[in-house]
């Protein structure tokens, strides 16, 4: 019988753009999560165009030869799944959550002569102290929110940044190792996200 080559795809299944970016509540105990335990889901909202960049490390090999210089073997390092992005909004409650800030309390901020004192009424949140670092999962939806890159134990670091007169919360992820039954370090997942109702 004639071997018979067949096609992995029977279509091509592109992963289109960036629809949205979503953070869930930390996860406490990784051994039995499953991907139903992740609550609290957050959209970051407006990432700024074209800020978002892979940032993983390729895998790579480290050839071992013989004295005439032939390949005896290859040791193999795997690569690491890592983005990066920026985040538009420098609201309070991002810079909380992202920069580590905290808030500084109406008693603690005084009453400012160079302030007004209402319309707003004056609020503050201060950072720079804290390390800027959490662990959470992460979704990455495509630009039809159908399919989606998860990282359940990612690790996010971030900074500010400014260009184009904008400044922005710069994000760095980087997916820890996770290994369960129920979990990986990275999941492709096909399913609709559901939003809430306006």
């Amino acid at each position: 019988m004639a071997t018979i080559i067949n096609k992995i795809d029977a279509a091509t299944a592109p992963f289109v753009g960036q629809g949205d970016l979503i953070i869930f509540a930390a996860i406490a105990d990784y051994s039995s999560a499953k991907l139903s335990d992740f609550s609290s889901p957050q959209s970051l909202g407006q990432i700024v165009q074209d800020s978002t960049s892979w940032e993983g490390e390729d895998v790579s090999t480290d050839q071992i030869l013989d004295e005439q210089g032939n390949l005896i073997t290859a040791k193999v390092t795997a690569g690491t799944l890592s983005f990066s992005f920026d985040i538009a909004s420098t609201s309070a409650n991002m810079m909380k959550k992202f920069m580590a800030a905290a808030d500084i309390s109406a008693a603690n901020l005084g009453s400012p002569a160079w302030l007004e004192s209402s319309n707003p009424s004056p609020a503050a949140v201060g950072f720079g102290v804290d390390l800027p670092v959490f662990t959470v999962p992460i979704l990455v939806a495509d630009q039809e929110k159908k399919r989606a890159w998860v990282y359940p134990k990612a690790k996010i670091t971030s900074n500010l940044s400014l260009s184009d007169g904008l400044y922005r919360i710069h994000a760095v992820v980087l997916a820890e190792q996770v290994d369960t039954q129920y979990l990986k370090t990275g999941i492709l997942l096909e399913g609709k996200l559901k939003y809430e109702s306006a």
